[in-house]
């Protein structure tokens, strides 16, 4: 399938007397329509790079009947060995995906995630459950790679826009994946929600299968495997110490020893990817002001705002105790229900960011965003009592979510 941009349909001729300076508007302004071939690439996209964020849902409030199911007491690996699997193949799949194209390793990666999902809801036994998980892992670099394919496959002008529409998606599916979970684990138990993932998944390979295949910006050959090892391993081992650190103490030998062990792989890691003629992680792009700034300055109030997100749902969810909790007791239905406007606000604030940055510098939209979100997380602090202070306090914080994810995205673009 070609990636060139459909042809469009010749000009009539100017009529007399019009003068020539009216072209480069005609053409801005053909050029700012989306074709019908472009519509479906970016709806092609959206649910492959946003099923994560429903799956993880889904898959976090399945954990009290898989726990009880089973009679296991180390039901977090059922959520650390997904991670894991991810963290580890993230930097092998972006390299893959510019040697031999995004689509092909979006793929390869679905089917290889949709095997462990199937492994997953057909485990007879917990450890054969974690296996499962472990092979679902391989998933998760699909949504980094779908980001990046968005840049291959929109003109320039359009691009900003897709990222935004792509990246305000997780908003609504948010709001509506605690919903779909607690209809499903009520009405069907924990296999019927795991086995809806791998409906889920199946949806995702056919719509990749829609996707044209992007550009290969870099020659097949030698991958950087030690890069890849210590970088994937490094953080591997950092995420386990921080995921048994509770069951094994943050002071025993087995958690300090991860700890250190990740830790010295990364800096390894630094090392190797500066010497390298084709690393797996360019570091010496950090090297760029302008993206290190955006990279760092960017990741602490994304991370607020997401965590925002989840201690907003435990408030609801957690029974009110007095002089203990002032949690609100809700059902999860009811939880779901009261967030989808904040998730749709979100959702439509990524695409008004892509029209914006078109007038606006990019840096300036985010700044926008950080500030609209820190007024809602200030509101959410002090107004968190009822149903109407959730609301609204959740409509300023997905506003300034939306624009600050949407604007991080254009300004790396």
């Amino acid at each position: 399938m070609s990636l060139s941009p459909d042809p469009a349909p010749p000009s009539p001729p100017a009529a007399a007397g019009e003068s020539d300076s009216t072209e480069p508007a005609r053409s801005a302004a053909g050029s700012a329509r989306w074709s019908a071939s472009e519509l479906r690439r970016l709806t092609a996209l959206i649910w492959p790079g946003q099923l994560l964020v429903v799956a993880g849902i889904i898959a976090a409030n399945s954990q009290p009947q898989i726990a009880q199911h089973f009679h296991t007491t180390q039901i977090a690996w059922f959520s650390l060995a997904f991670t894991l699997a991810t963290i580890v193949a993230t930097p092998f799949a972006v390299r893959l995906g510019d040697m031999y194209g995004k689509r092909r390793v979006m793929i390869v990666l679905a089917t290889a995630g949709l095997v462990g999902d199937i492994v997953t809801v057909l485990a007879p036994t917990y450890p054969v459950m974690v296996l499962g998980r472990a092979i679902g892992g391989l998933y998760g670099p699909v949504a980094v790679l779908v980001l990046a394919a968005v840049r291959d496959l929109f003109p320039p002008r359009k691009v900003a826009m897709a990222l935004g529409t792509v990246a305000g998606s997780v908003g609504v599916l948010s709001m509506l994946a605690p919903l779909l979970s607690g209809r499903l684990l009520d009405a069907f138990g924990w296999r019927g929600a795991l086995w809806f993932l791998v409906a889920s998944t199946v949806v995702a390979i056919l719509a990749l299968l829609a996707v044209p295949e992007t550009p290969r910006r870099a020659v097949a050959g030698r991958l950087d495997r030690a890069g890849a090892l210590l970088l994937g391993g490094g953080l591997a081992l950092v995420v386990f110490a921080v995921g048994q650190g509770r069951d094994w103490g943050w002071t025993s030998g087995g958690v300090i020893t991860s700890l250190l062990a990740g830790l010295i792989a990364l800096a390894f890691f630094v090392t190797v990817e500066l010497r390298v003629a084709a690393p797996i992680l360019d570091l010496r792009m950090l090297g760029r002001r302008s993206l290190a700034t955006v990279l760092l300055g960017s990741s602490v109030p994304q991370a607020a705002f997401f965590a925002s997100q989840a201690i907003l749902i435990f408030l609801a969810l957690f029974p009110p105790i007095p002089h203990v909790s002032d949690g609100l007791g809700w059902s999860t239905t009811h939880t779901a229900v009261i967030g989808i406007p904040a998730g749709i606000l979100t959702f439509a604030a990524g695409i008004g960011v892509g029209r914006a940055v078109r007038t606006a510098s990019p840096r300036s939209v985010w700044y926008v965003g950080l500030g609209i979100l820190a007024t809602g997380l200030a509101l959410a602090a002090f107004y968190h009592h009822d149903a109407t202070q959730i609301v609204l306090t959740g409509l300023v914080m997905g506003l300034g979510g939306g624009i600050l994810m949407a604007g991080q995205q254009a300004m790396i673009v």
